[in-house]
Order: structure tokens, then C-alpha cells, then sequence
């Protein structure tokens, strides 16, 4: 079914507009406080606190990508909050051909020490290891050897295979993928299962989001979202969130000083990013502030507030 792609104003004012708490931090009279405001309204952003925004704080790379996920949300036809993660990314299971459980584990059960390899021969055969209490160990120990099991990755059975004590080992269970198993499943769960964050995590459900929906495509899989972003990493992040026919050109921009990143001249050409001094450098590994951000976003949600780069006189 093809996505429903509305215009971005469109789809924002299309959600339920509430009036924004007065925030103790935000004077009205600050240089950012209507972008705070309209951001807030949109339900691009909110807030630290009961009555805080933190203006000043610098802005995480999981902020940058919650709020990419918001903006590829609404233009794609949704209204509210995007979708929460399943309960069931970022578990496993190996269970009996009927469904009995033998293990459970997730990414954040790190006793279970989970590891794999493949067969470097012929036929190329997936081995997985899980470390198990002796309780468990002797619970899993077949009498007549190895047990038929299923491979369950984020609620998908993944492959068939056969559980058993690991050679040479009192704590690790092995899962033994069967011969001419077809591993294109196994692989993309679990692409998906490893990077899973813990329930509860604020910005699980938006990591899922850009997975699901192709926005993590380029980014560095040893991305610590806690960290700071810079603005190189919020131009790529818009672009990738937003199609092209969001961010037509209004500006002649052919170079910038310090940047050749293609997402940062189109969002200079759409009025969305502007230079941090007069010769229009770019800066793209400076950080930058949750009211930096504001601003940019509500040039996206307004385009009314886009700005126009002066040309240069011949």
C-alpha cells in the first residue's frame, strides 16, 4: 500500500493543538521562545520537566534522532505520538518444535553471554551460545542427545535447529541452525535484536521507529545516543526523515566554507540551516542547543519562517 504523504503544515496542525505550560526557563522575551512554543504545540519537542525546557542544554544524539522520527511521523500521514516499540524487540527465546520454552534472553540480560559463529566449512552452519545456570543446564540435558529447538528473535522464528551442552563446558547451551538453513531471517532480526535498548528507555521507541523505517541507513552502528550531537549529524538526521518535496529550494547556495555534505546545502538552499558567521561556515561538528534546535524546527513546521540567504553582489 502506498504511504499517505501529506504536506508537512498540513500534518501538524492536523494534531490536537494544546497550549503549552508556561515554562520558568523560556522568558517570553528570548530570541527562541515562539520556536519553544510552536515546537511544543506540533508536538516536536517537549519539555524537561513539569515547567522546564532547558534551553541551553546541549542537544543529544537521541534527541536528534526522536525528533527525526516525529517529523518523519506526521509528514507520512500520522497524528500524535509515533507508534511504540513492540514489547518483544530485543527478546529471544529457543522453544520446542511445540512452543515449550527452553531459554528466554534479551539484549540486556548480559549473564546469558550470548555468542555465534559460523561454520568456516562446508556446510555453513550457525552456531549460537548461551551461558545457563547448572539448574538449567541439567534441566536441558537431553537423555538421547540433541533436542529439537526453534530460534525466536523479536517475536519471529527465525530457524530450526538442535539445543544442546556445549562440548567442553558446564555453562553454555549451544543452538546448532539445521543444515541448509536459510539465514536471511536470523540476519535481519538480528540486525534489529542487538542494538535494542531496556524497556523503559525514553528514546527505545523512537530507535525502533528509524530502524523499522530505514532512517538509521548511513548512520555508524557505534552511535552512543547519549552523546552530544553535532550539527552535522542534524542536517543528515532531517534528511533522512524528510522527502525531498519538504524542503524545496528558495535559496542559490552552490558552496559552503567548510561543508560539502549534500544534506547540508539542501537545507541551506530550503532556508532551514543558515551559516554561524558572515562568510556562512557551517561549523558541522559544533554542538548545538535545545533552543538552537527549536528554531530550526519550526522553520520546517512553518515555512514562513524560513530564511532567505542574501546573494552575494556581482
Amino acid at each position: 500500500m502506498k504511504t499517505r504523504l501529506l504536506p508537512l503544515s498540513l500534518a501538524l496542525t492536523a494534531l490536537l493543538a494544546l497550549p503549552a505550560a508556561a515554562l520558568s526557563d523560556v522568558p517570553e522575551t528570548a530570541w527562541y521562545a515562539d520556536a519553544v512554543q510552536i515546537c511544543l504545540d506540533r508536538g516536536l519537542m517537549k519539555g524537561t520537566g513539569s515547567d522546564t525546557f532547558s534551553p541551553d542544554n546541549a542537544v543529544t544524539l537521541a534527541e536528534v534522532m526522536t525528533v527525526a522520527v516525529r517529523l518523519h511521523y506526521q509528514w507520512s500521514g500520522g497524528v500524535g505520538d509515533p507508534p511504540a516499540a513492540p514489547a518483544d524487540w530485543g527478546t529471544g527465546t529457543l522453544t520446542t518444535p511445540a512452543g515449550a520454552v527452553l531459554l528466554r534472553f534479551d539484549t540486556c540480560d548480559l549473564d546469558r553471554g550470548l555468542t555465534y559463529r559460523y561454520d568456516q566449512e562446508s556446510p555453513r552452519r550457525l552456531h549460537l551460545y548461551l551461558t545457563v545456570s547448572r539448574a538449567e543446564l541439567a534441566a536441558l540435558t537431553p537423555a538421547g542427545g540433541a533436542a529439537e529447538a526453534v530460534l525466536t528473535l523479536n517475536g519471529s522464528a527465525v530457524l530450526t535447529g538442535e539445543l544442546a551442552p556445549a562440548a567442553g563446558s558446564q555453562t553454555r547451551m549451544e543452538f546448532v541452525a539445521a543444515s541448509g538453513s536459510d539465514y536471511a531471517a536470523f540476519n535481519r532480526e538480528f540486525s534489529a535484536f542487538l542494538p535494542a535498548p531496556a524497556t523503559g528507555l525514553w528514546y527505545r521507541d523512537a530507535l525502533w521507529y528509524a530502524r523499522e523505517h530505514g532512517l538509521l541507513e548511513g548512520q555508524p552502528m557505534e552511535a552512543s545516543f547519549e552523546e552530544p550531537a553535532a550539527r552535522l549529524d542534524l542536517a543528515e538526521w532531517l534528511c533522512s526523515a524528510l522527502p525531498a518535496e519538504a524542503l524545496p529550494a528558495i535559496n542559490s547556495v552552490d558552496t559552503i566554507p567548510d561543508s560539502s555534505d549534500p544534506e547540508v546545502l539542501t537545507l541551506y538552499r530550503a532556508g532551514i540551516l543558515t551559516g554561524v558567521d558572515e562568510s556562512g561556515a557551517f561549523a558541522p561538528y559544533r554542538t548545538l542547543s535545545r533552543a538552537e534546535l527549536a528554531t530550526v524546527l519550526a522553520r520546517l513546521a512553518d515555512p514562513a519562517r524560513r530564511v532567505v540567504i542574501p546573494t552575494a553582489n556581482p
